[in-house]
């Protein structure tokens, strides 16, 4: 039986978005070998597909399983939807409360966001952030509302909005960090859809079962291993991945990805690192 991978990015296919290039050897030999390896974020395609783009992947997956992509073409696409967007994000109007809406091909903020990010980069020294020069949300026509795939929000009162969540058919995931005013920030996605969900939905639209094969490191990823046959953790992972998982393999640096795709026999046991170096592939991908 072939194998459907979904790997998560930050801290499991990079580091800082520097990309191991035996994880690149990897990728390429198993979708060599009849496998589907898929690039599964929590990320718009917006924001995602420019650090994405030009690698091995079969396909990707963004926004928490609500867009597919397989060799090039869409092939799911679950949007929050026009007239749902507006109502949230008309919620917001009048509050203190940072909003980005993350689209398939755009991203609007309002300037609480923007404020937020240019503060980001003066402390990173002048790195530049995406989302510090994004739209404004007045800026959002009738198709960018109907193109919103989900919403990051800054400033929020623990529990203020689960009202609105429940309303709205909307889950709320904080990010691991809190401001310290006690307010927290995170991300609404669709309660229907998850990283994890992704699996069935490619199964059902290919008509075909695969060894579904998870590769993550925290806890946003405990969704895909829920659903997964196999689930790995990867060795700088998080002890909540590690519980979960099926098989923890090496860090991220440490060629973990490269490892655990032997050990699941995506790749022939015999295959060497040092034969692949030379591939056109890696040229201008690692960093």
């Amino acid at each position: 039986m072939k194998s459907l991978i979904c790997l998560d990015l930050d801290q499991t296919l990079w580091w800082d978005e520097k990309i191991p290039a035996s994880a690149l050897i990897a990728i390429k030999l198993a979708v060599q070998n009849g496998h589907l390896v898929f690039a599964n974020t929590g990320r718009s395609r917006s924001s995602a597909w420019p650090s994405l783009e030009g690698l091995p992947f079969s396909g990707q997956i963004y926004s928490a399983g609500t867009e597919i992509w397989l060799e090039g073409q869409r092939i799911f696409f679950q949007p929050i939807g026009e007239n749902r967007l507006r109502r949230i994000i008309d919620h917001f109007q009048g509050t203190d409360v940072g909003v980005c809406i993350e689209g398939s091909q755009k991203t609007f903020s309002n300037q609480k966001c923007r404020d937020l990010f240019a503060k980001v980069e003066q402390r990173k020294k002048g790195q530049k952030f995406f989302y510090s020069s994004v739209p404004d949300l007045s800026e959002m026509s009738a198709e960018d509302y109907g193109d919103g795939m989900k919403i990051s929000l800054v400033d929020i009162l623990p529990g203020s909005i689960d009202d609105l969540l429940e309303r709205e058919g909307m889950a709320f995931t904080a990010f691991p960090f809190q401001d310290e005013d006690e307010l927290i920030n995170g991300e609404m996605t669709q309660k229907a859809y998850d990283k994890g969900r992704a699996f069935q939905i490619i199964e059902e639209i290919l008509g075909q079962q695969y060894r579904t094969i998870a590769f993550g490191d925290s806890e946003n990823d405990l969704s895909m291993f829920r659903h997964a046959d196999i689930a790995v953790a990867m060795g700088n992972g998080a002890p909540a991945a590690k519980e979960a998982a099926d098989l923890v393999t090496d860090s991220v640096l440490d060629n973990g990805l490269f490892h655990a795709f032997i050990k699941l026999g995506l790749l022939d046991e015999n295959v060497r690192l040092e034969d692949y170096f030379d591939e056109p592939i890696l040229s201008g991908l690692v960093n």
